[in-house]
């Protein structure tokens, strides 16, 4: 016949076991809900911008970009423009977003960076914010800083974008440029290349072409 102890203590470890297994179930329940929260937010984002998520072959307007840009003097800048959508945010820390998915700038979706170039070893690199101007991102707008941290190279330097993309593989842009001396940043409206927006053309290519156009560009100067 069992002792009075032995039935109260393997009735606490049946207890303990129990709330173990409650403990697990209850945690995979969550990561499945939150993974299929995710993917639900996911694909409406997906539908709302086609234009950012590469999906059976479709074109986007995010992804990678090389170019070049010729000013009103006849000045030549190889750009390369790399373009993303801003990552969705799931869960809380924005008000009214508690529970869903967000971003953290809902006026700048597009994300990415600029490398700017006049031959290759004179390479500027800025950050880019902006957004599409219509549904399907034909056109869109760009703003540009420099890095945080960085010295900015002198130069003619973009400080915003419009662009127009043609629904596949080619952008038409056109850029406010001012002049970097230093700390300071110079426009005047009077001038040729920082008066007037100046125009440039990209197309879909990778970092490598980039490269190449710089080489390019010092080799014609």
């Amino acid at each position: 016949m069992p002792s009075p102890q032995t039935v109260p203590i393997a009735a606490r470890r049946r207890g303990r076991a129990s709330g173990w297994v409650v403990l697990v179930i209850a945690l995979v329940a969550m990561v499945g809900f939150s993974q299929a929260m995710e993917l639900f937010w996911t694909r409406i984002d997906q539908h709302r911008f086609p234009w950012a998520y590469d999906r059976s072959g479709r074109p986007t307007l995010t992804g990678t970009w090389v170019g070049s840009l010729t000013t009103a003097r006849g000045a030549r800048r190889g750009l390369y423009l790399d373009l993303e959508l801003e990552p969705l945010k799931f869960g809380g820390g924005s008000r009214g977003h508690r529970h869903g998915a967000f971003r953290r700038a809902q006026s700048d979706k597009l994300v990415g960076e600029l490398l700017l170039c006049a031959g290759p070893y004179r390479e500027q690199r800025l950050e880019l914010h902006g957004n599409e101007l219509a549904d399907d991102a034909s056109r869109f707008r760009l703003s540009f800083r420099v890095p945080e941290g960085t010295t900015p190279a002198d130069g003619l330097t973009p400080s915003n974008l419009r662009g127009m993309w043609n629904g596949r593989d080619s952008l038409r842009v056109e850029a406010d440029l001012y002049l970097r001396r230093g700390a300071s940043a110079i426009t005047d409206g009077a001038d040729a290349e920082t008066g007037a927006p100046q125009p440039g053309a990209l197309h879909r290519a990778a970092l490598a072409e980039f490269r190449a156009t710089c080489h390019r560009l010092a080799s014609t100067r």
